[in-house]
């Protein structure tokens, strides 16, 4: 039987959320965009880096680990870092600036998220609340 708890529906959602990272990857770049060179290898390796992070975590959570938080975090800053190169390369090689913004605030708004509910203090707790009791 599958329970629908909030520590089951945010554990998929904090996968969900990592995989998003792939978006950036030059794999999913519209036709015709020359994904090639430093910064587009740059976005992948980040970007892939952050995906493992994410699924860490994951596995982390579901576990009761109280590491899954801080890899959470940590995979988080490395998808944000992961968007710098990712503008120069697609706006460079071809992509339309609003497909490069859309991906960006798209996970802006997602770091953003993850960030305050496992940052901020009442947050934080409720989010343990949630996810570790046995």
């Amino acid at each position: 039987m599958v329970m629908f708890t909030i520590r089951n529906m945010g554990g998929v959602a904090l996968f969900l959320a990592g995989s998003t990272w792939l978006w950036l990857t030059p794999m999913f770049a519209t036709k015709g965009v020359t994904t090639s060179g430093f910064l587009w290898s740059a976005t992948r390796a980040l970007s892939l880096l952050a995906i493992v992070g994410f699924s860490v975590a994951t596995v982390g959570l579901f576990a009761r680990q109280p590491w899954w938080e801080t890899t959470a975090i940590g995979s988080a800053a490395v998808g944000l870092l992961a968007l710098v190169p990712y503008w120069f390369a697609g706006t460079q090689g071809g992509e339309t600036t609003g497909t490069v913004a859309w991906n960006a605030l798209v996970h802006v708004l997602m770091v953003a998220g993850i960030t305050t509910l496992l940052l901020v203090p009442q947050l934080e707790r409720w989010v343990q609340h949630q996810v570790m009791p046995g």
